[in-house]
């Protein structure tokens, strides 16, 4: 998984379980993030940059500061599943994650806590690839392995 910051790094998530912060101008690697216990599969960035999220096979969410590379508090066991897709609202303080237990969710971060918002959306039949919110951040798509799109 890969995802660009907004001020000329990137973030990669892998099956060594690790995120690497990389400086685009010299391709090095700034910090090894660790916190995973079973293979990266998803990214997302905040539009300000702040925020960091990374879901893996075991259905754990992290999020990272954005700034520093270091974990926000504790992991999430957010879903039954492998997380295969995670996006950012528009203003930062909300995100969706789709997930290979066919649920999609939405959380919500008050003073740097993240928590579940509402129940999870169910109507997949297999595994959740892709989500996307829209800007306004009242809408989200979903995609997934039964050919069909959502919208929630």
């Amino acid at each position: 998984a890969v995802a660009a910051l907004p001020d000329e790094r990137m973030v990669t998530g892998s099956y060594d379980r690790m995120l690497r912060l990389w400086d685009l101008k010299t391709g090095l690697v700034l910090r090894k993030m660790e916190g995973h216990r079973s293979r990266v599969r998803a990214l997302a960035i905040s539009s300000n940059g702040n925020w960091i999220a990374s879901g893996d096979e075991s259905g754990v969410l992290i999020i990272w500061h954005g700034k520093t590379g270091e974990p926000l508090k504790q992991a999430i066991k957010a879903h039954d599943g492998w997380i295969f897709s995670l996006d950012f609202s528009s203003d930062s303080r909300a995100l969706a994650s789709g997930s290979s237990d066919t649920t999609t969710k939405l959380w919500t971060c008050q003073t740097s806590t993240w928590k579940q918002f509402g129940d999870p959306w169910k109507g997949h039949f297999k595994s959740i690839h892709t989500i996307s919110l829209n800007s306004s951040g009242t809408l989200l798509a979903s995609a997934s392995h039964d050919n069909r799109v959502r919208l929630w």
